[in-house]
């Protein structure tokens, strides 16, 4: 037997099932993505399982940039991988050390136009470089994100804007964090949970803080006060706050008391700030033994140097009247030197708070110059084609001039040489001098945009379109009419135009239809015309 035959066959078939196997593979990881998508919100550590059954974490080190089971599989695989295991990761906590896999998802998806996965995979990215500690690269992805999403009553979009305060805020660039989460307190996502409303007001609270806006501080935080949802860390901070602003701005000691009672100890009892305003209070009261104390144990407790520095102020006042009068000197001298030591930080603050303005004004230029250049590109390509237009519309106008120009000569030329041979004694064919005059005037209807409405049924025509349509018959042959009417007087318009149009080939049918006859009519006129004209004449036409 003669197995050599069958080779073709057995290759065929195994082609064929290697296909299958791969197609499947493929519908497998297509299908397992949906699942995973599908899990997202509800349970995203269920979804990053699915996600590691497609491709599972190496065993320790981890390395980066895995994805060797989705190579070959296309473009778009690869990117919604990449943004579901970045989004599985972030959800599940895991922090996020490498921005390869949402770049992937942001080059697929890009920035041109307003979808979901769009504005998700800059969301992402922007929370990859805020684990990164990449502060303005993650600004600049959460700006371009929240122009992508298509709805703003998604809760990513509300989320963006969140994370854009709370950047802003790290870098002090408060008016731009009142303006992210003033623009995350109006949204939907926002105020249908009571949760998500006390953490915006408390940070709202926080820039009017900075802002040295008591009034709108103080309103903000006792809305907070008045939430029942938001976290004991929230509610105790606005407790402390509420009380300095009692104390300090409006002088009310019992409300800074009663304020001090809700905290209770949730900070503890060694807390240098709120020892700090407990001795400041006892000062107030005049109680300097107990206000001494607690200075020194603020100081004892707290390497804060502004609250060192209160502290050591307060005992060097205190010290005379608790028959300390021997340590005035000492504890002014600490208050010199750490106050010497405030004012240089402060300068150094000022000067890092500049250079972090100097770095956001400097990237906020380059993404306007990045802008202005794609701007100025679109505007020169627009101009080019615009040019480009213009030249190939005067072009062909210049053409069409042209060409009518010539067409024009021709049936000049026509008319000299029939004047000449009428003019002429020696005989001349003027049969064949009267077809090249109709000829060149069919030419010159032919290059008019009329010509095409004589292929387009009479009854679609418009009356505009049927005007415009008789003006050109009569001005393209307008020489040969004249001779119609100089050989036959008795022939009119109506009559004139039916010998035209016989000449341009026209069915009888649409002629009658143009000239608003019948069919039976059109073959009277016929007869008529052969009796008026001249034999050449008529025979020019109904030949």
């Amino acid at each position: 037997m003669n197995y050599h035959q069958h080779i073709p066959a057995i290759l065929l078939v195994c082609l064929l099932l290697a296909g299958s196997i791969t197609s499947c593979r493929d519908a497998g990881i297509r299908d397992a993505l949906v699942r995973a998508e599908a899990l997202m919100e509800s349970d995203p550590h269920a979804a990053r399982a699915v996600l590691d059954s497609i491709d599972p974490p190496p065993t320790p080190p981890v390395r980066e940039g895995r994805l060797s089971p989705l190579r070959g599989k296309g473009k778009g695989v690869l990117a919604l991988y990449a943004l579901l295991r970045t989004q599985a990761d972030y959800k599940c906590r895991v922090r996020l050390t490498s921005d390869s896999l949402p770049l992937i998802a942001t080059d697929y998806y890009g920035t041109r136009r307003k979808t979901q996965r769009a504005a998700l995979a800059q969301h992402y990215l922007g929370c990859t470089y805020f684990d990164m500690h990449r502060d303005l690269d993650a600004i600049d992805a959460l700006l371009r994100a929240t122009t992508l999403f298509p709805d703003t009553t998604n809760k990513y979009f509300a989320n963006s804007l969140f994370e854009l305060g709370i950047l802003y805020s790290t870098h002090h660039m408060q008016d731009s964090a009142w303006v992210a989460f003033s623009r995350y307190r109006q949204t939907e996502v926002c105020n249908s949970d009571s949760i998500n409303i006390g953490y915006a007001d408390y940070y709202m609270g926080t820039v009017a803080l900075y802002h040295d806006n008591d009034e709108l501080t103080d309103s903000l935080f006792r809305c907070v006060e008045r939430n029942t949802k938001v976290s004991d860390y929230i509610r105790n901070t606005v407790y402390f706050q509420l009380a300095k602003l009692s104390y300090y701005k409006k002088h009310d000691i019992e409300g800074a008391l009663a304020y001090l009672d809700k905290l209770g100890n949730y900070f503890g009892k060694k807390n240098g700030a709120l020892l700090t305003l407990k001795a400041d209070i006892f000062c107030e009261q005049q109680q300097p033994e107990k206000a001494f104390e607690l200075y020194k144990e603020a100081i004892k407790n707290s390497s804060d140097i502004y609250i060192q520095c209160s502290s050591y102020d307060g005992l060097a006042g205190l010290a005379p009247l608790v028959n300390k009068g021997d340590s005035t000197r000492f504890f002014i001298n600490q208050y010199k030197d750490l106050l010497d030591t405030i004012i240089t930080q402060s300068k150094q603050k000022e000067i890092a708070e500049i250079k972090d303005m100097h770095i956001v004004e400097l990237h906020d230029q380059q993404l306007k110059a990045r802008h202005t250049r794609f701007m100025l590109w679109m505007g020169i390509v627009l101009v080019a084609v615009v040019a480009g237009a213009v030249v190939f519309l005067l072009q062909a106008d210049r053409r069409r001039k042209k060409h009518n120009l010539q067409l024009q000569e021709e049936l000049r030329q026509a008319n000299v040489a029939l004047l000449q041979a009428q003019n002429d004694e020696q005989p001349a064919d003027m049969d064949a001098l009267y077809r090249n005059k109709l000829a060149a005037c069919q030419n010159l209807f032919r290059s008019t945009p009329s010509a095409r409405l004589l292929l387009t049924a009479p009854d679609a025509l418009t009356s505009a379109q049927r005007q415009a349509l008789m003006d050109d018959l009569t001005r393209s042959f307008v020489d040969i009419m004249m001779d119609i009417k100089n050989a036959a007087h008795a022939v009119n318009d109506q009559e004139r135009l039916y010998c035209i149009l016989t000449s341009l080939q026209s069915p009888t049918t649409y002629i009658a239809a143009l000239l608003n006859t019948s069919d039976s009519t059109l073959r009277t006129r016929k007869s008529r015309l052969k009796e008026k004209m001249p034999e050449s004449l008529f025979e020019l036409f109904f030949s």
